[in-house]
This record gives structure tokens, sequence and C-alpha cells, in this order.
């Protein structure tokens, strides 16, 4: 082995040992600089959603909503959470009459449904609270049942 080898190997050697603590330093600035907020947090999960489906239906002459999708039994109280997280409505009507969901506080309303009409909205509770749905083609004025949308938080 001659003089310039050992010395080209010597070189090589400090390259590689000046690029791996280089690459340990850029490492140790990106966690610093992530925990000190200076880099922006990007959600990497989808939107959260709560689907639903719900029929309208009159059974022993009385006007019904039936749960199907999310919401089981006649008349459910129908759940969602707040804010950014969107509830997905889909209202069919299983009904020989035409029907028109109505929910009171948020102005949320589907198009008139003939028979075997269904329609999907998609809908948001800015805050908590209790909503009431009606049939707005019905000529009662009282309430199907309500819609209740709670603020859902991590648990510490």
């Amino acid at each position: 082995m001659n003089v310039s080898t050992l010395t080209k190997d010597m070189d090589e050697g400090k390259l590689v040992a000046v690029a791996l603590i280089g690459g340990l330093v850029a490492l140790i600035l990106f966690f610093v600089l992530i925990n000190g907020g200076l880099v922006r947090h990007v959600p990497i999960t989808l939107k959260e959603k709560v689907e639903t489906t719900i029929a309208f239906k009159t059974i022993d002459g009385e006007l019904n909503v039936i749960g199907i999708k999310g919401n089981s039994g006649t008349n459910p109280t129908l759940l969602m959470r707040t804010r950014d997280f969107a509830m997905v409505l889909t209202v069919i009507n299983q009904d020989k009459i035409p029907h028109m969901l109505y929910i009171d506080g948020l102005g949320v309303n589907t198009k008139i449904l003939k028979a075997r009409e269904n329609q999907t909205i998609t809908f948001y509770s800015p805050t908590e609270g209790t909503y009431n749905y009606y049939d707005r083609l019905s000529s009662s004025t009282k309430a199907i049942r309500q819609i209740k949308a709670v603020k859902v938080t991590a648990f510490e």
C-alpha cells in the first residue's frame, strides 16, 4: 500500500464521518423544530363523519321514521358530533305519499321525496345542542324526534 492510497482512504473515511454527523444534526434540528411548533402539522387522517339512514313509513295510520343504518328502531334519536364532523343522513321515502324532512335549528331539509325516492344530505352542528326533526308536509306540528349534537374530547 502506498502513501497516496492511504491518504485517499483517510479522506473517504472523514467524508463518511462528516456525512453521518451532518445527517444526525439535521434529524435533531428537524425534531426540535417540530416540537417548537415551527413546522405546520398536517392531519393524516380522513375527516370523520357519521353516516345514518332513515326512512319515512306509515304504520297503523301514523307517520314514523324507521332507523335503517346507524340507528335502529322507530322514531330514533339521532346522534352526531359537533364542529368539523359531518352528519351524512340518507332519507328514504318508503311511504305512498310525499314527505320532506326538516331539521329545526340547523335549517336543513331534504327536497320533497315522492314514494320510493331518497336523498342524502350532509350537514354540521357548530355547537352542542338538540334539534327536532319534522316532516314539513305533515299536518302535524309535533316533532317526530330529535338529533343530538355532542362534543367529543380526547380522554386524558
